[in-house]
């Protein structure tokens, strides 16, 4: 009978270590997922601005070429009137 609970002793370490590899595994497989997928959205982020840059290069250029310009104007501040056919 003693053999048997060394056995089971060996069972649950043998568990455990594989347990232990099985998780660093799947930490690690994780890792490099997470790392994958980050440096696919930098790379449309960057894409994506590349794009807008390219898009709106006459527009900067229109603008630098017409120098600061400045929109000037009033405004007042009305207050509500009650109009006539209003009840």
């Amino acid at each position: 009978m003693r053999n048997c609970g060394h056995s089971l002793n060996t069972q649950n370490t043998l568990q455990r270590i594989l347990g232990a590899i099985l998780g660093v595994a799947l930490f690690i497989a994780a890792f490099i997922f997470t790392s994958v997928i980050l440096a696919v959205a930098a790379s449309v982020a960057l894409v994506v601005w590349a794009w807008l840059w390219w898009r709106t290069r006459e527009l900067r250029r229109a603008a630098r070429e017409e120098g600061s310009a400045v929109i000037e104007g009033e405004y007042r501040v009305e207050r509500e009137t009650r109009r006539l056919d209003d009840d």
